[in-house]
């Protein structure tokens, strides 16, 4: 049996744009996120005839989906089976491992667009997934902590049944969590998405007002300064990464207190990374473009107009085989920016602040 650690599939339930998180291991299912009764609106833009026209120009956007993911989930179960689940995933030490092979790459990419087909349009498996062994090839033994895959290509009924799975599990466990105490903030969630956006548009000339947009507020680094992380991503963005298809989403790190925007990331897994290597490190070390190339960014797109007293590269080693370039730029109060280019094009992946 393969007791390997695997991916999360993690429940994500927003409540006034507080993070409440359960997340469990199930092999195979990644970034399952559960957004409970906090869809977005449908939006309509009808703009009137003209008078005398005979036929009214009517320019309607398409509705945004809307999570179908609900306490519906729970309405075909027994609290018997709520129960039995719950004290399932309280179990200490809970590490759940495979009997037989992984998902394929090809299984994978179709569990990521039935996923979406889950969460957005209702698609649901004819069966539940079996929680002990000897009523199907595919099932899960509680006992045991085991999840078994059959050496032939999965089904889409079996893929639905493992997502159908992750969802409940993590709902149920979300269901009994005790909710944290609220964070402190002077910035609303509005706010925050709002000087996310900005940042968007100033670093990358990209309009995020068509994508997904998700905030939630958490006490991060050493420090636990409370902070919202807004991410913005297309609708429906499994289906694509499924698909193969090329997207960008934009992560954005706001300062709960203060309203500053500590990063400001963009993310195309699309792209390949070159490693640098020491050829190339060394020609990097001589090339003051890098460090024009930061410079610009931030005082041409991020407008700060503070002296910067001092640049140099940073962190070279790790980033080397990352195939990036870190520009940290000192200015004159103390605070830095640190500017991550691409090699070799000099394609700004993210803008970090540390005031």
């Amino acid at each position: 049996m393969n007791k390997k650690k695997w991916y999360t599939g993690a429940v994500v339930l927003f409540s006034g744009g507080v993070l409440t998180l359960s997340a469990f291991l199930v092999p195979g299912i990644v970034n399952s996120e559960v957004i409970a009764g906090n869809g977005p609106a449908a939006q309509a833009n009808v703009q009137p005839a003209a008078a005398g026209n005979a036929i009214p120009v009517l320019k309607v956007e398409a509705p945004a989906p809307v999570s179908t993911v609900s306490a519906d989930l729970l309405k075909d179960m027994s609290e018997a089976q709520i129960q039995q689940i719950y004290d399932y995933v309280n179990q200490p030490g809970l590490e759940p491992g495979i009997s037989g092979r992984e998902l394929t790459e090809a299984e994978v990419n179709r569990r990521l667009v039935l996923e979406d087909k889950y969460v957005y349009e209702g698609l649901r498996p004819e069966q539940p997934l079996p929680l002990k062994a000897g009523q199907a090839e595919v099932y899960v033994d509680l006992v045991t902590h085991t999840y078994a895959y059959p050496e032939r290509t999965m089904t889409d009924e079996e893929l639905l049944q493992l997502i159908d799975w992750s969802y409940r599990l993590n709902y149920i466990a979300a269901r009994h969590n005790v909710t944290a105490p609220p964070l402190a903030q002077d910035i609303s969630e509005a706010e925050a998405k709002s000087l996310a956006a900005e940042s968007v548009n100033k670093l990358f000339d990209a309009d995020v007002s068509k994508l997904e947009t998700k905030a939630m507020l958490a006490q991060l680094g050493p420090d636990k300064q409370p902070s919202w992380t807004v991410h913005s991503a297309p609708y429906k963005a499994g289906t694509l990464r499924g698909q193969g298809k090329e997207f960008r989403e934009y992560h954005v790190i706001i300062d709960a207190r203060t309203g500053d925007v500590l990063d400001t990331t963009v993310v195309n897994g699309a792209l390949k990374r070159t490693p640098i290597d020491a050829a190339a490190a060394g020609s990097i070390q001589k090339d003051a473009s890098w460090i024009h190339k930061a410079t610009q960014i931030v005082m041409n797109k991020q407008g700060d107009k503070r002296t910067i007293v001092k640049a140099d590269l940073t962190d070279t080693e790790v980033n080397n085989k990352r195939g990036m370039v870190a520009v940290k730029l000192v200015l004159e109060d103390g605070s830095h920016y640190t500017a991550e280019l691409r090699y070799p094009d000099q394609t700004l992946r993210c803008l970090i602040y540390k005031p």
